[in-house]
């Protein structure tokens, strides 16, 4: 038999307190916090779990924040290049529908004004094609590439003419053709204007060529030339040079002429430097006067030893005929170099983005590409740039405005020829090929905005998703959470009255 003391009473009215006290406040906590735990402690294994389900959460949502700005980036882009296409849309009475459909009456206007006004609008066109190219999204700009901090296209003013530049890079860069001999080596010219292997500048490609005339010589090494008489000399006594060329006959051959009834006298005739006789009908001489022939000597250029630069393709002798203008000098021909570097370099240029493809990298550190998503835009992707093998620019701008200087070519009052209408409406055909290059382009940007669309829906659904996940383990049912904090509460307040009931009375208790 157990005795019950005041004292053990007390102590187990205490015990009993706190413990409701304790349940009372947990359970007030449970309301508050929303949450089955507030430790790892209180349930390590759901703890673990929630653990990784957030960090896949935080990761996901991140991912989404990049996907959708790359996305309303692009949103940004296609607005911008659907502008520029409707402007050289070919089929929907553009400003190039109408260049396309242009006739020769109309740009003939003999006053002019039509041909004024078509440079205006080539002018305002090609300024409105810069001005969409250089949007911006937020502080950046769309079409920058991996730079979305500079400007990405410039006009400067070059020699009077709108020459176009993309992040300080000229648009029309090209590697200049040169001249090339029979091996294929450039041909190169010294700093006096001399032909020379060891010469640092370069010989363009548009270098005029002029076949190079072979005078003939006799055994002894004498140049032959021809009398007033048609008759072959061998002194400076004849007026013009004999040509290689000219048809010869044998001895044989000769004698069969003069039996077939042919004048002795219409022939002359040398002595080869193989020594064997030769015979020339007069008829048949080709010749090249000494005016004509020095005329040559003093056009052409030279080699350093002061004797003309003889150039042998396809089996035949050439001289290059003297232009300052066909001189590249090598500091050009070594910007126009870099100049192509750069612009092929700025073309590769990436600027990765993790929008949950994987973001991995190789066995070697590298970034796998198909792992992330290249959200820069180089706008020398839409417009082009470069020139083609015809020497013409690629870049839609550049077209245009050299279709303008061509229409600002001919003076107030005068006719286009057919050589520049011609060589309009060629760089028409141009412009029109350069338009279904961007629409090319057009339609890829397109797709990958689209792409863009499904994986910002993805990432929205993988997120929702992992916060299902851990608020199914950290989330409590409220109905059961309030249920249950009202009765721990009414347990503690139940207590608290036990209390009054057991607790002996004070002396100010009886005094009151």
């Amino acid at each position: 038999m157990i005795r019950a003391t005041t004292g053990g009473v007390l102590r187990n009215y205490r015990t009993n307190l706190m413990n409701s006290f304790i349940r009372d406040n947990k359970a007030r906590e449970t309301v508050l916090t929303q949450r089955v735990f507030n430790s790892y402690a209180e349930d390590p294994a759901a703890a673990a779990k929630a653990f990784r389900l957030r960090k896949s959460r935080m990761q996901a949502s991140s991912q989404l924040d990049v996907c959708r700005d790359t996305w309303h980036k692009y949103q940004g882009a296609y607005a911008c290049l659907q502008k520029v296409s409707e402007l050289i849309d070919t089929e929907n009475g553009s400003d190039l529908a109408t260049l396309k459909d242009a006739t020769l009456k109309w740009l003939n206007d003999p006053t002019g004004d039509a041909r004024t006004q078509l440079s205006k609008v080539l002018d305002n066109l090609s300024d409105t094609i810069i001005q969409n190219m250089n949007q911006t999204y937020g502080d950046d700009f769309i079409f920058a590439g991996a730079d979305g901090q500079n400007v990405p296209f410039e006009v400067k003013d070059v020699d009077g003419h709108k020459q176009l530049y993309y992040r300080g890079v000229p648009v029309d860069a090209a590697v200049p053709k040169v001249l090339e001999d029979g091996t294929g080596a450039a041909v190169k010219v010294d700093d006096n204007g001399n032909i020379d292997p060891a010469g640092e500048n370069y010989l363009s490609a548009d270098a005029e060529l002029t076949e190079a005339p072979k005078l003939v010589q006799d055994q002894g090494g004498q140049t032959l030339m021809v009398d007033a008489n048609g008759n072959l000399t061998h002194d400076t006594t004849g007026t013009s040079y004999l040509l290689g060329g000219t048809p010869t006959l044998t001895q044989d051959e000769f004698d069969a002429a003069k039996a077939a009834g042919e004048d002795p006298n219409s022939f002359t005739s040398y002595t080869d430097a193989d020594g064997t006789g030769r015979f020339i009908r007069k008829s048949d001489i080709v010749s090249m006067s000494q005016d004509e022939y020095q005329e040559i000597q003093n056009n052409v250029m030279t080699d350093g030893t002061g004797q003309p630069y003889v150039l042998t393709k396809d089996g035949k002798d050439y001289y290059v005929t003297k232009n300052d203008d066909n001189v590249i000098a090598k500091a050009d021909y070594d910007k126009s170099c870099e100049d192509v570097e750069k612009l092929d370099y700025l073309m590769k240029e990436k600027r990765f983005v993790d929008i949950g493809l994987g973001l991995q990298e190789d066995e070697n550190g590298k970034l796998i590409e198909s792992s992330a998503f290249n959200e820069a835009l180089n706008g020398l992707t839409f417009l082009g740039y470069g020139l083609d093998e015809d020497g013409d620019p690629k870049n839609v701008y550049s077209i245009v405005q050299r279709l303008k200087e061509i229409s600002e070519s001919v003076p107030s009052g005068g006719e286009w020829t057919t050589e520049v209408y011609d060589e309009f409406h060629r760089l028409v055909g141009k412009l029109e090929t350069a338009a279904d290059q961007y629409k090319t382009q057009f339609t890829n940007q397109s797709a990958a905005t689209t792409k863009l669309e499904s994986s910002v829906g993805l990432l929205e659904d993988n997120v929702y998703n992992l916060k299902e996940q851990y608020s199914e383990l950290e989330d409590v049912n409220m109905a059961d959470a309030i249920t249950s904090f009202i009765w721990a509460e009414y347990c503690y307040n139940a207590a608290l009255k036990v209390g009054n009931s057991i607790l002996s009375q004070s002396l100010m208790d009886y005094l009151q």
